[in-house]
């Protein structure tokens, strides 16, 4: 619109300006005035109808009209016509009725009139503006479809392709994440350079975490196998122990009932093993368990392969827990057995191993400290010793003991935790309900 009002504006000052030329012609002819046919070519040829100037009060008629003018005549006084005015004026054009003519009034530059007057049919003003309109919306269609192109492909090639990389690496990685290779950023340092980013980072955590997984499954796979058969021979061994038990030698008599317990605390854990995965484990057994003596007992087991090692107990023979004995019976000789095997791997050693136990009780929670004077727990596994397969401080170790040691424990609605490691030993703190 404001290009059309623009047009319109230029095209009555057209008309102004042959308006002043003819003027000029007139000046210049004998007495200011040529013959008729002189004055309608002049008007012809300046598309004009009628030319007159005025100032000091008078007017004159410099050409007469050069048709009939028989309809109905606007005024267009371009000395105070607003940009706005001319704008809705132009607006109007396309809906004004056919036949009007315009008389446009201006200040002329060629002359020393105030002001000249000219006639001119709105026909062919209307013509030419739609003719301009048209070039302008086409020209304008031909530059918004370039630009729009040119978006276009920067578009496509910052976001739609590089977002459809993205969801293609997504695609194929849902579908395969075990054979999939890992994205390979663009290398961007914008939101979709740290989403390309974010996504190799997601995609290498999910392979690891699945390939760990599956060689869990296969491993609980062949520890399923194996404790199957597990189960045969300490079912033997049971038999075995059974046929111990009812000999005269009073060492066996001694010996046979702690076999025999050990016998069917591992027959347990194989049949555990063997029903787990098919349906939630089975909740402890809570009952009111002796500290003193389930400590006694489960270091007994534990030492049973160290009996270099020397072992104290402080813990009051009233103190009793709220646990299951033989998940509690497995804590202990798990922590029990790791202090000795450290204590029996450490280099250089000349001072007697020493493993102590100490039980007390604070409100309603019993808490139980195993210490040892041995290496420690080393600087590089301590943030990761209760984790699966993650951290061992022995040698041959398989990184279990812990981890399965604090699950029994928090499912004693306890806990297990490293309290102290230096050079000097490590404290490991068992803390249990009371009963």
């Amino acid at each position: 619109p404001p290009s059309a009002a623009n047009f319109r504006v230029q095209w009555l000052n057209e008309r102004i300006q042959a308006a002043q030329i003819a003027a000029l012609a007139l000046e210049a002819a004998p007495q200011r005035k040529v013959s008729d046919e002189l004055s309608l070519d002049l008007l012809e040829q300046s598309q004009l109808v009628a030319v007159a100037t005025g100032g000091d009060g008078m007017r004159e008629l410099l050409l007469g009209p050069s048709m009939a003018i028989d309809g109905p005549i606007v005024t267009v006084d371009l000395r105070n016509e607003g940009f706005i005015e001319g704008l809705s004026r132009t607006m109007a054009l396309s809906v004004a009725p056919k036949g009007r003519f315009l008389r446009i009034i201006d200040q002329p530059e060629m002359t020393d009139d105030v002001y000249i007057d000219v006639i001119v049919p709105e026909a062919p003003l209307k013509r030419d503006l739609m003719i301009y309109c048209r070039n302008i919306l086409l020209l304008s269609l031909l530059i918004s479809g370039f630009a729009g192109g040119l978006v276009y492909l920067a578009l496509y090639r910052l976001v739609v392709r590089p977002m459809a990389r993205i969801t293609r690496s997504v695609t194929q990685f849902a579908a395969s994440p075990d054979r999939v290779e890992a994205f390979e950023p663009s290398g961007r340092i914008d939101e979709i350079g740290r989403a390309e980013t974010a996504l190799r980072e997601m995609q290498s955590a999910v392979s690891a975490s699945f390939r760990q997984k599956k060689r869990l499954a296969d491993l609980g796979e062949a520890v399923a196998k194996i404790n199957h058969d597990l189960r045969n021979s300490l079912t033997s061994a049971q038999l075995v122990s059974d046929t111990l038990a009812r000999s005269e030698d009073p060492r066996v008599k001694r010996s046979a009932p702690r076999l025999e317990r050990a016998i069917e605390r591992a027959i347990g854990l194989t049949e555990a093993t063997l029903r787990y995965g098919k349906a939630e484990p089975p909740a402890p057994t809570l009952i009111a368990v002796g500290v003193a003596d389930a400590l006694e007992e489960a270091a007994a087991e534990g030492l049973a392969a160290h009996p270099q090692a020397e072992w104290s107990c402080d813990a009051p023979t009233d103190l009793n827990v709220l646990a299951d004995p033989d998940h509690m019976h497995r804590i202990v000789a798990n922590l029990v057995r790791n202090a000795a095997q450290a204590l029996a791997e450490q280099d250089g050693r000349t001072a007697p191993g020493r493993i102590s136990a100490k039980a007390w009780r604070s409100g309603d929670q019993i808490t139980i400290d195993l210490e040892d004077n041995g290496p420690g727990v080393p600087p590089h596994v301590r943030d990761r010793i209760f984790q699966p397969f993650s951290g061992s401080a022995s040698r041959d170790g398989s990184g279990l003991g812990l981890a399965i040691a604090r699950e029994l424990a928090r499912g004693l609605k306890g806990d297990l935790t490293l309290q102290k490691s230096n050079e000097a030993g490590a404290v490991f703190r068992l803390t249990l309900p009371a009963a």
